[in-house]
């Protein structure tokens, strides 16, 4: 069976990964094999609002509200499959809870163990979006290369930017844009947008530069209602 860990080579992949992760308005997180945050984005605090050093070092489940007697078996799913994508409920700092859509891959970085953890949807529990919907339905057949301009798009994608600010950027109709993002999705055998960033980051060339005078769009990620009124 072939390993499931995708390996990021001390190259310009790596260089790559970590230009990504550190400036992505996406919120993500490195996780060991003891469960347990290493690395945790600039989004990811600003937008969870937690100090990094209560984050860096506390099991993963800290802030996870929902099923957490569940955690273990996903867990040892993750690491058996390489990639697990689903949602949970996470408590943000000012005691919000939020649903999440995430998606996490298991990585080496440097020759180390990780998973990546990506969070591209979240919402309050009445509905209200914080970071944009992630669903997209793949098209059919997947397994193709990624052509220059979906390449292009995704690295977009893992910047944080919705369709609406990517087609404005590059000059493109939404529904071209959606169009692109479907068709790495089913290249890439992805099931949602954080399932794509989390795959993508996990291999370093889909990750090229912007074409020349393009500069990533940033979206606003909006607080929770509770936090926003403190």
């Amino acid at each position: 069976m072939a390993d499931p860990v995708q390996e990021i080579e001390a190259t310009d992949a790596a260089l790559s990964f970590w230009s990504i992760f550190e400036h992505s308005r996406i919120p993500m997180v490195l996780i060991d094999r003891e469960r347990r945050y290493v690395r945790v984005n600039d989004a990811a605090v600003d937008f969870w609002e937690y100090p990094r050093s209560q984050l860096l070092g506390s099991p993963a489940e800290l802030l996870v509200v929902d099923e957490r007697d569940g955690v273990p078996d996903r867990w040892e799913q993750l690491v058996h499959s390489g990639q697990l994508y689903g949602q949970r409920i996470i408590e943000h700092a000012s005691g919000t809870q939020v649903h999440v859509t995430y998606g996490a891959h298991v990585i080496t970085v440097g020759g180390e163990w990780h998973v990546l953890g990506v969070t591209l949807s979240a919402r309050l529990p009445d509905g209200a979006e914080l970071i944009g919907s992630s669903q997209i339905e793949p098209a059919a057949e997947h397994g193709s290369m990624l052509t220059p301009r979906e390449r292009q798009i995704v690295r977009l994608v893992a910047l944080g930017a919705n369709t609406r600010r990517i087609a404005a950027e590059l000059s493109l109709s939404p529904e071209t844009v959606r169009s692109h993002v479907r068709n790495a999705m089913s290249k890439a055998g992805a099931h949602t947008r954080a399932h794509l960033v989390a795959m993508v980051l996990s291999d370093g060339p889909v990750m090229d530069a912007p074409a020349p005078g393009v500069s990533p769009p940033l979206p606003t990620f909006t607080a929770p209602a509770s936090h926003r009124a403190g």
